[in-house]
């Protein structure tokens, strides 16, 4: 917390021997009870994509009553066999446990080029959701690293293309969102073609909480806090220690 200067991080002590599986129940059963108190009445709150995050997600619920909360999906569908894991069903469920408003993002992750980015973002329903994330003051989001996450492991995005980011100093992933080590998007064939929450949007939300997990997702980890795209964190106690030898 003192030297990325978190607002909350949650270290969560890994066990030898666990599943991945059992693992990320571990990190959802210790971490959940912490976030869950993030959300207050009026909240407006951001919720995208991880299978850490829908792990955390799963066992999240409101510790007291709360009112008037409104959640967003904060990126499109990575594909159209919808997963567990996937933004829209993470922003479903938070919002049914808290009884708040919901608001899907109509549309992919990733368009195929950028005239049909434009038409997408032009369309009345998805300019306004993507308009509301202005008004987020809480955002949960996963990361990846450069050869595991949910658009890798999707294959929404070509592995080739993946690879040879990766060898111009790509160190992980966003929000659909390549970054450098130093947290600056990697201008890539996406960059113009994410429908989502953009970093900047993402820097002007006063709670943004990371969730995710393992020593290859330190760096990634390090240079979004750095850039301050996140502020809070949640992560196993493997990659809390790379993150420490970082510095």
């Amino acid at each position: 917390m003192e030297i990325f200067h978190f607002h909350h991080c949650v270290v969560i002590k890994t066990i030898p021997g666990q599943t991945s599986e059992q693992y990320r129940y571990t990190m959802g059963h210790f971490a959940a009870p912490v976030l869950s108190q993030l959300i207050k009445s009026g909240s407006v709150i951001c919720v995208a994509a991880g299978r850490h995050l829908n792990a955390v997600t799963e066992e999240m619920k409101p510790t007291q009553p709360t009112y008037n909360n409104i959640f967003i999906q904060a990126i499109g569908d990575i594909t159209t066999q919808i997963q567990e894991n996937d933004a829209i069903e993470l922003t479903r469920r938070l919002a049914k446990r808290w009884g708040g408003q919901y608001y899907r993002l109509q549309a992919p992750a990733i368009t195929p080029d950028h005239r049909s980015y434009q038409i997408f973002v032009e369309h009345e329903q998805i300019k306004f959701v993507l308009n509301q994330m202005d008004r987020a003051n809480l955002a949960f989001v996963g990361i990846g690293n450069p050869v595991n996450s949910v658009f890798y492991t999707n294959e929404f995005s070509e592995k080739n293309k993946l690879n040879n980011l990766k060898s111009r100093g790509m160190v992980g992933e966003i929000c659909g969102h390549f970054l450098d080590q130093d947290g600056n998007e990697c201008e890539t064939t996406y960059t113009n073609r994410i429908i989502g929450i953009s970093l900047e949007q993402l820097k002007k939300i006063p709670e943004v909480v990371a969730v995710t997990g393992g020593r290859d997702r330190a760096q990634v980890v390090a240079a979004a806090a750095r850039a301050g795209i996140i502020n809070s964190l949640v992560i196993d106690d493997q990659g809390a220690d790379e993150m420490l030898h970082l510095n």
